[in-house]
């Protein structure tokens, strides 16, 4: 049996502490849960500005190799994958330094980065150093939303004729999540418009309508941050099938049908459907298993990196056309991919900065 070795950079929430709320049932939560529970990982060491993550990490998981500066972790280390978990701003140099130390596979949180650029220059990178790289936009990864996919693809709703949206605020935060599940719903977004809600963050919030190349429009508004709000209402032909919920809790899944209406003759409803019970296992888990399968294998690719660059064109695109005036259609690809977005670290308070 192969073993990997592994370690992360960035031990916040979802590179460790996520584990430690008692609330989260679904775990392991974290990249540091997810190794630890894999039988072909062995974690060896963890990396961090702050030294107070350093120590809960250390208790967490009872390693010793603990670092402040990744370039010496790397120095000292031999890493098959590198867990990336801190912020947007700093996730280029990381994944191009691993690349050139000769790990096999990256596994980057969302948002990818800060520009479509750096985007290019990690999948260009990882391609010509045949590392295998992975975004963590989770849902794609989380067995409720696959059966929602694999429901859509059976064509229990019949064509998708329009797609409601809502998240929490953050383009790049609760945003990011949501452009990447309306692409692996409806497919390659063709273009955008909106208008930007500016705050005193970084990662604003937006509203307006994403056109796909299938001819199907999504609305979208991203404005929330009192509340947890993340949903996707796709009605079809022959239904409408919600999706939403917090990947840590509260998912959930509603399909409805047409049927004879019970209250009139000559007319149809929509009445809920039963769906199959899925298998609750952590979404961070199954993408890690993904790795291992892929390094196996040898499916080494940048799939996921492809994926990670469109969900940050979308919302680079939403800038563009507040830039234009406000709701002004913007066709994808973009041209401009300097434009630089450092994602906030939270929606739930007002600067985007998570408390200390």
């Amino acid at each position: 049996m192969v073993i990997y070795k592994a370690a992360i950079v960035g031990l916040g929430r979802i590179g460790n502490l996520f584990d430690r709320d008692p609330k989260i049932k679904n775990k392991p939560a974290s990249h540091t849960g997810c190794y630890l529970a894999h039988d072909n990982i062995e974690l060896i060491a963890g990396c961090d500005i702050n030294n107070d993550r350093l120590e809960d990490f250390r208790k967490d998981s009872g390693i010793d190799k603990l670092y402040t500066d990744y370039k010496e972790m790397f120095d000292k280390e031999d890493i098959d994958i590198l867990s990336i978990c801190t912020h947007n701003d700093s996730h280029r140099d990381i994944c191009l330094y691993a690349c050139e130390k000769g790990v096999k596979a990256i596994f980057c949180e969302k948002p990818m980065a800060m520009s479509l650029k750096e985007c290019d220059e990690m999948i260009e990178t990882c391609k010509n150093n045949n590392v295998h790289l992975v975004i963590d936009h989770t849902r794609r990864f989380d067995n409720s939303f696959i059966l929602a996919k694999k429901l859509l693809d059976s064509g229990k709703i019949g064509e998708i004729q329009k797609v409601d949206s809502y998240a929490t605020v953050g383009l790049l935060n609760g945003g990011s999540h949501l452009f990447d599940l309306l692409r692996y719903y409806v497919g390659d977004a063709e273009w955008v418009s909106g208008k930007i809600l500016h705050d005193e963050t970084t990662d604003p919030g937006a509203y307006g309508v994403i056109g796909f190349k299938n001819g199907v429009h999504a609305t979208f508004d991203c404005r929330w941050r009192d509340y947890c709000h993340f949903k996707v209402d796709l009605i079809g032909s022959k239904g409408i099938l919600s999706v939403g919920g917090m990947i840590r809790s509260g998912k959930n899944i509603e399909l409805f049908k047409i049927e004879s209406s019970e209250g009139e003759s000559g007319i149809y409803e929509l009445k809920e459907d039963k769906i199959e019970e899925v298998k609750s296992l952590s979404p961070y888990l199954n993408a890690v298993k993904n790795i291992v399968e892929a390094l196996n294998k040898n499916e080494i690719n940048q799939e996921s990196g492809y994926d990670g660059k469109a969900a940050l064109e979308i919302a680079m695109a939403f800038y563009e056309s507040h830039d234009f005036g406000g709701n002004v259609k913007v066709k994808l690809p973009l041209n401009d991919i300097l434009r630089k977005v450092k994602a906030r670290e939270t929606s739930f308070t007002k600067d985007g900065r998570l408390l200390r």
